[in-house]
């Protein structure tokens, strides 16, 4: 079990630390081509290879639901934990197009209309999710205002970048296959439910990472390119990486996601999205209302960690 329980730790560790590095390129890449804010967040934080890398990696193990956890446990963490965390920390105005809440909306009912339709989703459906998270997130750039970026972002070299995105995208990789070895060892040794690892542990272990990259644009006065992160990651995650790792591998989802993981990450899109439509500002209040929702999802799921 330990060392199931320390394969596992390092590697959502490297899995974030490549991620980091890639997102470092990204960002860099993002900058000289001139997006908005808004759509940088939405594209550096929602494309997030570790959440993908996962995934794929799970969904080729044979493990569905570790699989399904990278993408409806993540989203929940998200949209509650992450959020009301960084909102407890800085408080933000809402400054997003109208456009963004509109797209979270979009996917979790394309999300919801693949996976209630049979309890799977099959490598047919996979393909339509992909094409509509690009064509989101195609909206969403021409929607958005333009970026200008810092001369420091500008200024880095193009070997710098290539080192960024290539050294992070290999530890994601190397990441990857540590978290599915010692999610393999829990779920054989200790007997750890399978749902619950992937829906709780490892979803929130692949997003923990996102307090910190709301926080630090909201206390230096961006808070769209939090609010990126919020509407892209949710958008990709809904679309995209569920999209992709059906392609992979067939996703059947146990018929706890359906009853209770699937409609608690759909009760939270739409809180989230209509409080970014209505509302100028977010602040302390709501940082605590999103973290009871996730110490209250987390309660939900105490009856099955075991199997």
């Amino acid at each position: 079990m330990i060392v199931g329980v320390l394969a596992l730790v390092a590697g959502l560790a490297l899995v974030v630390w490549g991620a980091e590095r890639f997102t470092d390129g990204a960002i860099h890449v993002a900058a000289r081509v001139a997006m908005s804010t808004f759509f940088v967040g939405a594209v550096v934080s929602g494309f997030e290879p570790e959440n993908l890398a996962s995934g794929a990696a799970a969904a080729l193990g044979g493990l569905p639901q570790i699989a399904l956890g990278t993408v409806i446990g993540s989203t929940i963490f998200l949209l509650t934990g992450a959020l009301g965390l960084a909102l407890l920390v800085a408080p933000m105005a809402v400054r997003v197009p109208s456009e963004g809440p509109v797209a979270m909306v979009l996917s979790v009912a394309l999300f919801a209309l693949v996976l209630w339709n049979d309890g799977a989703v099959s490598r047919i459906e996979g393909a339509p999710l992909v094409a509509a998270a690009l064509g989101l997130m195609f909206w969403l750039y021409r929607r958005s205002p333009v970026f200008h970026a810092e001369a420091e972002v500008r200024a880095a070299s193009g070997l710098k970048i290539a080192v960024l995105l290539v050294g992070g995208a290999a530890v994601i990789v190397v990441g990857a296959e540590l978290l599915v070895h010692g999610a393999r060892t829990l779920l054989t040794i200790a007997g750890v439910s399978e749902t619950f690892l992937g829906m709780v542990v490892v979803g929130m272990g692949e997003s923990l990472e996102e307090t910190t990259r709301m926080t630090a644009p909201a206390r230096r006065g961006h808070p769209e390119l939090a609010w990126g992160n919020v509407v892209g990651t949710t958008v990709v995650l809904l679309t995209f990486n569920l999209g992709v790792l059906a392609m992979i591998s067939p996703l059947i989802a146990d018929p706890l996601v359906l009853r209770l993981h699937a409609p608690y990450l759909a009760g939270c899109t739409l809180l989230v999205a209509g409080a970014l439509f209505f509302l100028p500002r977010l602040g302390r209040g709501a940082g605590v209302i999103l973290v009871l929702l996730f110490v209250g999802y987390l309660g939900l799921n105490l009856r099955h960690v075991w199997q």
